[in-house]
């Protein structure tokens, strides 16, 4: 924990100083407002499942909610479905049939400093994970609940040209979530636990564009998982690049599409109390794959409570390549609410 408050006071103290070169950058560009838009309600906002693409340049706080829930279903390997048979004559007694993970996320935003946004994450998972015995052709249900990793960013916007403007973001998870969860005298699989065990670090970069009634944006997000945990793994890195456009449809309601881009790397070590050889999902070596999808989604500015936002969106894979057996998502649903004051 020591060392975790030494890299958020390092954090805080780096953004602010960033802040004010970006905004000497940002002025030696030549940067520019905006005029301002025609219609009320000004360009539509990002789309719900981008992240940390707003700062808070002019207001104070945000908070927030939202809830997010992945179904995890099938079974794949490369870009292929599997079969519980096959997977069975691969030599796998047991496999993982179905995981439905749901989180909950409040979060708070503050800007001590025009261009400084710091954001603090504290997510609430619930996992329902179901495997299935090959064997014995019985399916059984294991749930696994708690406090996630919470998570600390710091937002900094870095150029504003016209309608252009650019952003960056750096944070960290801290380990508050379980990896030790249990059923049947028997360690959960990784994917079911309530945490990772380790610091994660992230950064990031966002690109928006924005003109009266349509606004549109770029990212590319890494966060890597530091030193291994209590348990003797570390997840693997992730990658994830986005593209999205939104439009304003009606007075503040607005109409996004955004398409994502993710690569997964396989987990570093292993839990000595899990076996690999019974159930796939127990294996570090296969939870690495890429994966390409698309989520529209749509965006409620309520103008009788200035300030709040409602927001919902729904993920669709599209292509999946999986380093399997493993579990394919099969679909996201994200819906969310902020007030910013």
């Amino acid at each position: 924990m020591r060392r975790c408050r030494s890299l958020l006071v390092s954090l805080l103290i780096g953004g602010v100083a960033f802040g004010a070169l970006a905004e000497e950058a940002s002025e030696a560009e030549g940067e520019s407002s905006p005029p301002a838009p025609a219609s009320a309600y000004g360009p539509p906002p990002p789309p719900l499942g981008a992240r940390l693409a707003e700062t808070l340049e002019g207001k104070r706080v945000r908070v927030g909610y939202r809830f997010e829930r992945i179904r995890y279903a099938g079974l794949r390997t490369g870009d292929d479905h599997l079969t519980p048979d096959q997977v069975r004559a691969l030599g796998f007694p047991e496999t993982a049939r179905a995981l439905d993970a749901t989180m909950h996320t409040v979060s708070v935003a503050y800007a001590p400093h025009p261009r400084v946004t710091l954001v603090l994450e504290i997510p609430f998972v619930q996992n329902e994970y179901e495997r299935f015995d090959l064997t014995s052709m019985v399916r059984r249900q294991h749930q696994a609940e708690g406090l996630g990793d919470v998570g600390f960013s710091l937002v900094v916007p870095f150029i504003r040209k016209g309608f252009e403007s650019s952003q960056v973001h750096v944070g960290l998870d801290v380990p508050t979530g379980s990896i030790r969860r249990s059923a049947e005298g028997r360690p959960l699989p990784y994917r079911a636990q309530p945490g990772n065990g380790s610091v994660d670090l992230e950064w990031g970069w966002t690109y928006k564009g924005e003109l009266d009634r349509v606004s549109w944006g770029g990212q590319v997000v890494g966060r890597h998982p530091v030193g291994r945990n209590g348990r003797d793994w570390r997840a693997g890195s992730r990658f994830t690049g986005r593209l999205w456009g939104v439009v304003r449809v009606l007075g503040g309601l607005s109409a996004s599409l955004r398409a994502d881009w993710e690569k997964q790397n396989e987990i570093e070590g292993f839990d000595r109390d899990l076996q690999p050889v019974v159930d796939p999902s127990e294996d570090p070596e296969l939870h690495d794959g890429m994966l390409f999808a698309l989520a529209p989604g749509l965006s409620l500015e309520i103008p009788a409570l200035a300030g709040q936002r409602l927001g919902v969106e729904v993920g669709i894979p599209v292509y999946q390549d999986l380093d399997g057996p493993q579990l394919e998502r099969d679909w996201t649903f994200r819906a969310g609410w902020q007030w910013v004051y």
